[in-house]
């Protein structure tokens, strides 16, 4: 049995000099060119060869590729090459002896997806076991693309961190999620300036105060809640409380604006039940505030947020 997944790429394109000045894929570069029809080149240049890597100690063959709309979809075969092994029925338990003139390929499948006019595009790789194509891929296609282009092809990963956790190697990493997202509606997606990286974190410190955190983020929650049930009560009497009325200034002008309400309108009864929900809010805001909660944390496991 093996475990299948796949990991998501984000494909961008940008001048060298100028990285964070996006093209559109299906027009970038002085000629407007299409990177799907880039990719497809590439795919039909590199053939069905088989191609071997010493260095590496590996081989690759593209088995297949096939262009569909706006997508390419391929199965390529990679692994180890003129190194001793074995290839083993896991069933029979009969096994093939692999000497150096064998290579253990596995297939692996790929796709890429480039919408027409966009800055974005994706690449998806299977992974099985911890081995996939993208670093194959970008050897192959986009970086061949960018020299022959001038251009600058980058794909960039969501779920790997491994370059995330050797920058925040001191913090305890437990996750890291990249989002982008346009500033507003008449932000030009095409200068990446909204890039946002949240970061979750844990230590020793937190550890020994785990209770104590966890009693005071629930008495915060509580606070909050019974905060908002408050406000549910007192709303039909704020609106009641305050009608719109004239002023009649010294100088002659009349102005409309919220005035006491009369008794007939807002009575005795409701102004002490008014009154004692006021205060009861008022109460709610004593005690420690969620600024005073991540204080502490900073100060427990300091957490540079600058960058």
């Amino acid at each position: 049995m093996v475990a299948y997944g796949y990991l998501a790429y984000l494909i961008r394109i940008a001048p060298p000099n100028r990285p964070r000045y996006l093209q559109r894929l299906s027009e970038f570069g002085p000629d407007q060119l299409d990177l799907l029809t880039e990719v497809d080149r590439e795919l039909k240049m590199l053939g069905d060869a088989f191609y071997r890597n010493d260095g590496m100690a590996e081989g690759y063959r593209l088995k297949s590729h096939n262009r569909r709309g706006r997508s390419i979809s391929l199965k390529m075969r990679r692994g180890p090459v003129g190194n001793p092994g074995e290839m083993l029925d896991v069933e029979s338990l009969e096994s093939v002896e692999a000497g150096r003139t064998k290579a253990l390929l596995s297939e692996f499948r790929a796709s890429f997806y480039i919408p027409r006019d966009s800055y974005y595009g994706f690449l998806f790789v299977e992974r099985i076991g911890g081995r996939h194509l993208k670093d194959l891929l970008y050897h192959l296609i986009a970086k061949k693309i960018g020299l022959r282009t001038s251009m600058g092809v980058r794909m960039e990963g969501f779920a790997l961190t491994d370059d995330w956790r050797k920058e925040l190697a001191g913090k305890q990493v437990l996750r890291v999620t990249e989002v982008l997202a346009p500033s507003d509606s008449a932000h030009d997606p095409s200068t990446v300036e909204d890039l946002t990286v949240r970061v979750s974190v844990e230590g020793a410190g937190l550890t020994t105060r785990d209770g104590d955190l966890k009693e005071r983020i629930f008495e915060l929650l509580e606070r909050k809640q019974e905060e908002l049930r408050q406000l549910v009560r007192i709303a039909p009497l704020e609106a009641r409380r305050k009608v719109i009325g004239e002023t009649h200034r010294r100088d002659g002008t009349v102005i409309r604006e919220l005035k006491k309400a009369p008794r007939d309108a807002f009575t005795v009864a409701d102004e002490e039940e008014w009154r004692k929900l006021v205060d009861e809010i008022e109460v709610l805001h004593h005690g420690p505030s969620s600024a005073d909660l991540e204080a502490d944390l900073q100060a427990v496991l300091p957490v540079d947020r600058d960058e």
